[in-house]
């Protein structure tokens, strides 16, 4: 049966993506690839020699295995930073609210501020003012506190320098008090705010990570004090948002 060329096309581009998916499970050699493979040597020789040239992967001379090269993580990097993460989020904060029949957000920060950029909310009766679109100060949100948490030793003392306190509630807390909640949250992997900032509104936040381990934005729970007590959001809404907000982190590339 007569094959036009197109199919050899094909046919070498499927096995030398194959090649190339076996050496990103780790670093293999020739022979490696052979036996998985099954092509003949000489074939394999050919596609990783285009290959490395390319820098696709690179050969280490010592161990005589061939491993991902410096390409693949420009094309990794630059297919996290195209995600749209406001669109990975939405079904994520659609189960949440499915589970719990709550509000709940995405958030990230502008300079030392938190923005609430995404949202499913509940419509009921009697709620409480959307933060979809507003900007909270960090020591008074629970996602602000998370962003503090994984602030480096220099950016935090700067942001108690710099930032003007004010003490919205009676619950609102104090530069000590928030210095020693910040040891606790990065430990505990998620932040709470007990009626901080609004006296009758309590929420829980969780970080979410990308692919370089940074802490851009957070998964965040907002309802009445009235409809979640404390043990409630202790238990069941930090395991939920906790449980979101790795999800998307895995979304974003966390390994």
């Amino acid at each position: 049966m007569h094959r036009d060329k197109s199919f050899y096309l094909i046919q070498n581009v499927d096995q030398a993506l194959r090649i190339l998916f076996l050496i990103e499970e780790e670093p293999r050699s020739v022979e490696d690839i052979q036996k998985v493979t099954g092509l003949k040597p000489e074939r394999i020789e050919k596609i990783l020699e285009v290959f490395v040239e390319r820098e696709w992967i690179s050969y280490h001379e010592e161990s005589g295995r061939y491993m991902l090269g410096v390409r693949c993580f420009e094309l990794g990097r630059a297919y996290f930073e195209h995600l749209d993460v406001r669109s990975l989020a939405r079904p994520i904060l659609r189960k949440i609210v499915e589970r719990l029949r709550e509000n709940s957000y995405l958030t990230t920060r502008i300079g030392y501020e938190v923005l609430y950029i995404e949202k499913c909310e509940v419509e009921r009766e009697v709620g409480i003012l959307s933060r979809f679109g507003r900007v909270l100060p960090m020591y008074a949100s629970a996602s602000g506190k998370v962003f503090l948490a994984y602030f480096d030793d220099r950016e935090l003392e700067d942001y108690f320098r710099k930032v003007r306190w004010i003490k919205y509630t009676d619950r609102t807390k104090t530069p000590d008090e928030i210095r020693e909640e910040l040891r606790e949250i990065k430990e505990k992997g998620y932040s709470v705010n007990m009626g901080e900032y609004e006296e009758d509104v309590v929420s829980i936040a969780a970080p979410v990570f990308d692919y370089a381990g940074k802490v851009n934005y957070t998964v965040s729970i907002v309802a009445p004090a009235h409809r979640v007590p404390e043990d409630l959001l202790l238990t069941k809404f930090r395991d939920v948002v906790i449980e979101s907000a790795e999800e998307l982190s895995r979304k974003l590339g966390k390994i």
